[in-house]
């Protein structure tokens, strides 16, 4: 008796056998379905499928989601309809080498091979594909398991990419040998990946540093060591260079192994090198560079200086001398520099481009940029040293450009793009917290005329009048902008209900009564007013300004000089 199965026509459902074009391959499938193995069938994670010959007669849940298609897509469909099937031997159709597999495994020799496959929407996906012949009710069949290896193989191609072109130098040790390493490591040592293949890895390092990086290694290893090591190797070419090491312990193909990597530090050791053995003549260098150099001690007292250095705190060289950082910040400025020179402390690698604002002797403040990096003697940290560029000028021209950008040039007031910011900043908290508010437009009626017969040095004289007025008359968290032309904008936050922008309305159209006292002359103007209120007048940027500004409009068309909400 066959058992009852709900109908599978889409991905992921239970599926009928009826309607199979064999019926004894039917019945030996019923035969199956009835079986206790069947619900292991159906919620495998991986595809399974059942093949007379090369054509599917049942599969899973599973391999109708893999392939993208339903019941009716699949069933009575060959194997080679989802093709292209590459095998490994580099077979490039599914035909001959595809049969061939199922005609090995339909023989009692299981089959075990990658490759890719097409889903009904024409997308490739990469599989492991197993078959394994077995019998039903003396009928030969084909089972077949089936896994998507696509994400598999992505990161396998990611992790060879990145290995390949890593800029720094990755290898894997087992034994004290080489087992591994990565063109960058080959390129640093001279060394093909051939030849470093079992060669105890101690043979590249300078013998007088083997004791020292042996010792760092096994702190590394027990977690007692956590920043890179550092040491010389020889190269093939007999050439001494310096790296900087960092290990840790991995299991990599099931047994216990050694992760490291180089970073080529030659030029920078070379360059200390230098640097220590030119210590006067730079010195010397020190005392003519507009840029400031410092050195202090570890509890903060400056210990030398350059010339420059002196000229930016303004104190006479004996003052300076010794003074420590709290004599010349604030309290906010020492903090900030406190923990800066703590993080280079216990870092042990510098700092540069932090900005501070210090204080001169005459009491003025000035911005420096000052760069902290750590001084040391036969390893211990005994102090900082640094430079110091004053960097005042700098930031005022930054702040003067930045409020260039934010505000009209005429009037002061906030432009277009600050409006607008602010607009959506008022949006995001009044849908967070549930509040109100209001957006006027403001236009000036027959602004034109203005300009038309007074001149326009007249009518920027007026346009900065109104910006001025407008101002006085609203909150500190409310915004006036000039939007451009004689187009103002106001943001009125946090009201309770619209009233409260109506008699802000009120307020301007009362304060227009009164004459504008220019330079030159007093002019009198009035205004036209639309409002708009958050969330009534819109719940969006572009419709709040939209409505606001077709109120406006309503205005003008009722005479001028009133308001509309």
């Amino acid at each position: 008796m066959r058992p009852n199965r709900p109908d599978r026509d889409a991905p992921g459902a239970a599926q009928s056998s009826a309607g199979w074009e064999n019926p004894d391959v039917a019945a030996h499938v019923s035969e199956f379905s009835g079986t206790s193995f069947y619900a292991l069938f159906e919620s495998a994670r991986d595809a399974i499928f059942l093949l007379d010959g090369e054509k599917f007669i049942d599969c899973n849940a599973r391999t109708l989601e893999m392939f993208g298609c339903g019941r009716a897509q699949i069933i009575d469909q060959p194997f080679q309809h989802f093709s292209p099937l590459r095998l490994p031997e580099g077979s490039g159709t599914t035909g001959g080498k595809l049969q061939q597999k199922i005609n090995t495994a339909l023989g009692g020799a299981a089959q075990f091979f990658e490759g890719k496959l097409v889903k009904r929407d024409k997308s490739l996906f990469d599989a492991e594909i197993s078959f394994n012949g077995f019998e039903l009710n003396g009928k030969r069949l084909l089972h077949c398991i089936m896994r998507d290896v696509t994400e598999r193989k992505r990161e396998e191609e990611l992790y060879k990419t990145l290995t390949t072109s890593s800029p720094v130098g990755i290898y894997i040790i087992h034994g004290g040998k080489f087992r591994f390493a990565n063109p960058r490591v080959q390129e640093f040592v001279g060394y093909s990946a051939r030849e470093l293949l079992e060669m105890p890895s101690i043979s590249l390092i300078h013998p007088d540093d083997r004791a020292a990086a042996r010792e760092n290694a096994i702190k590394m290893l027990k977690k007692q060591r956590t920043a890179p090591y550092e040491f010389r190797i020889v190269t093939k070419g007999g050439q001494i260079k310096w790296t900087m090491e960092k290990i840790i312990p991995i299991y990599y193909d099931g047994r216990q192994e050694i992760l490291g990597s180089y970073m080529d530090i030659d030029d920078r050791k070379r360059a200390d090198e230098i640097l220590r053995a030119s210590e006067e003549r730079y010195r010397t260098i020190l005392e003519n560079i507009e840029d400031g150099y410092y050195e202090m001690d570890l509890k903060g007292r400056l210990t030398f200086f350059n010339e420059s250095c002196r000229r930016i705190f303004g104190y006479s060289r004996e003052e300076l001398l010794g003074m420590k950082t709290l004599q010349y910040v604030n309290g906010d400025t020492a903090g900030k520099l406190n923990r800066l020179a703590r993080k280079v402390y216990e870092t042990g690698q510098p700092e540069k481009g932090s900005d501070l604002e210090v204080i001169r002797k005459d009491g003025f403040k000035r911005h420096i940029e000052v760069s902290v990096s750590l001084v040391k003697d036969a390893g211990k940290p005994v102090g900082f040293r640094g430079i110091v560029r004053d960097i005042d000028d700098r930031k005022k021209a930054e702040a003067t450009i930045l409020h260039m950008a934010y505000h009209d040039a005429l009037t002061g007031l906030p432009n277009r793009v600050l409006f607008n910011d602010r607009l959506n900043v008022a949006i995001a908290a009044a849908q967070r917290h549930g509040k109100r508010f209001g957006v006027m437009m403001l236009d000036l009626d027959q602004f034109k005329n203005i300009n038309d017969s007074l001149g326009h040095d007249v009518g920027d004289q007026l346009l900065q009048s109104v910006g001025n007025r407008l101002r006085g008359l609203l909150r500190k968290s409310d915004t006036v902008a000039r939007m451009g032309g004689d187009e103002f904008m106001l943001l009125l936050p946090e009201i309770n209900q619209k009233a409260d922008v109506e008699a802000v309305a009120k307020k301007i159209l009362a304060s227009f009564q009164r004459e504008f006292v220019l330079a030159s002359r007093e002019v009198k103007i009035t205004t036209s007013i639309g409002i708009a209120v958050y969330p009534e007048g819109g719940r969006e940027f572009d419709t709040l300004k939209k409505n606001a500004d077709i109120a406006m409009y309503k205005a003008k068309e009722k005479g001028r000089n009133n308001f509309q909400s």
